[in-house]
């Protein structure tokens, strides 16, 4: 079990015990949060929450609006 934050920016970021292996899509479902619309950063890297999974030295999740381009 690891304790990571979780959160929207902007917005709220609340702390949570998961399961080392967890995806991060059942981490979002579990902070109650949606990620369509939103780029999904695992520590600083934009991540595919179906693809990636906590491990150890994750301690951050954050849901940031996606950047429109020309």
């Amino acid at each position: 079990m690891k304790t990571i934050k979780v959160g929207v920016m902007p917005g709220r970021i609340n702390e949570y015990v998961v399961e080392v292996g967890a995806s991060v899509a059942e981490v979002l479902e579990m902070a109650g949060l949606n990620p369509s619309g939103y780029d999904v950063k695992m520590d600083g890297e934009k991540v595919n929450p179906q693809e990636a999974f906590v491990n150890e030295d994750t301690n951050l999740i954050l849901l940031a609006k996606q950047v429109k381009g020309n």
